[in-house]
């Protein structure tokens, strides 16, 4: 996937900067996974290194134009954001039982004027095939829906990531179409499939 906390993580503020625009997905708790040993929570600075780790594996990299070289590349989840900017992005842990970062799931290019926002999700290969992510997502994206009152939710997928297309099928998203050459990756024209779930009380 692609890529663009709980307030009590974010940094404060310098005296005489103006307020940020609030982030939208911190207004309610976060929804529980239907799988046994896993949560979400927020994203923590210790969990960086963890985070980046996995991140950097070719198993994760083949299929994504994300590209992480160290922990200081993910400190934006970790700090205060303007959403009223659309680089702004939030990140949830994936954890397990010992409250310890295996995955992350989150939102960017948020449009309060559109009620729409793009998923993102990463897993560390150990944790592959289990069915997280796609408890994760399922999750997420009703949250999104009834909570956020998102209508759009959306996903832009490499065409060679058969795993996440999986993921999101099975999460109920539709394909709409495929972006021809949308994105460098690694110094290639890609493809990537568009991806979308529609709140079903818009329709």
């Amino acid at each position: 996937m692609n890529y663009r906390q709980s307030s009590s993580h974010y940094s404060h503020l310098p005296l005489g900067l103006s307020k940020l625009s609030p982030n939208p997905f911190t207004a309610h708790p976060l929804p529980e996974l239907e799988i046994s040993g896993y949560h979400l929570r927020t994203i923590r600075t210790d969990d960086l290194a963890t985070w980046c780790d996995y991140l950097k594996q070719s198993a994760v990299t083949e299929h994504w134009s994300w590209q992480v070289n160290s922990p200081q590349n993910l400190q934006q989840f970790v700090q205060n954001q303007d959403w009223s900017q659309n680089l702004a992005q939030i990140k949830f842990a994936i954890a397990d039982c010992n409250d310890q970062l295996i995955g992350t799931i989150g939102f960017h290019t948020f449009s309060q004027q559109h009620l729409s926002a793009e998923i993102a999700y990463d897993l560390s290969p150990s944790h592959w095939g289990k069915g997280i992510v796609t408890a994760a997502c399922r999750s997420l994206t009703n949250w999104a829906h009834q909570k956020v009152d998102l209508v759009r939710v959306q996903a832009c997928v490499l065409d060679s990531n058969t795993r996440s297309l999986q993921v999101l099928q099975r999460c109920d998203f539709e394909r709409e179409g495929l972006l021809k050459s949308y994105k460098q990756v690694r110094g290639q024209s890609r493809d990537f499939w568009v991806m979308s779930r529609i709140n079903p009380k818009s329709k």
